[in-house]
């Protein structure tokens, strides 16, 4: 039973669209978006099968991703013509949501390489919450 809450929450989070704001426009956010949601898929999947030390790596490599996504900017503040204080203050709190991703990842990298199932059952909720509020704030195509 708890696999199987385990897989739906899993394949809730991956079959969505990306964790964060992208559009359909060519930027390299958007391209770091369509990693992190290739990444995810894989993690996910290592997880299903209990390789927790493969999906350690995939956990890295989206560390990575949502590290180089932190200095992009959104379509949406191009796209809303944001400008100074706004703009300044929109990319704030954007750069404020990927560092909390950020922080959730390391925690689920700790939780795999413990093999705590619960706290990674957690975690992944986290990881669908962080999404929810990326995608509410900032995408918008």
């Amino acid at each position: 039973m708890k696999k199987g809450l385990l897989s739906a929450a899993v394949l809730s989070i991956t079959c969505s669209s990306t964790v964060f704001a992208h559009g359909s426009c060519d930027t390299e956010l958007h391209g770091y978006m369509q990693n992190i949601k290739d990444e995810m898929r894989a993690m996910s999947s290592d997880v299903k099968s209990g390789d927790n030390q493969s999906a350690v790596k995939h956990v890295d490599s989206l560390i990575s991703y949502f590290e180089k996504s932190r200095s992009e900017t959104p379509h949406k503040f191009i796209h809303d013509d944001l400008k100074g204080a706004e703009l300044k203050s929109q990319n704030a709190e954007y750069q404020k949501v990927v560092d909390g991703t950020i922080v959730v990842l390391k925690d689920l990298e700790r939780a795999l390489q413990s093999g705590d199932s619960s706290k990674v059952r957690e975690l992944f909720g986290a990881m669908g919450e962080q999404r929810k509020l990326g995608h509410s704030s900032f995408k918008d195509c």
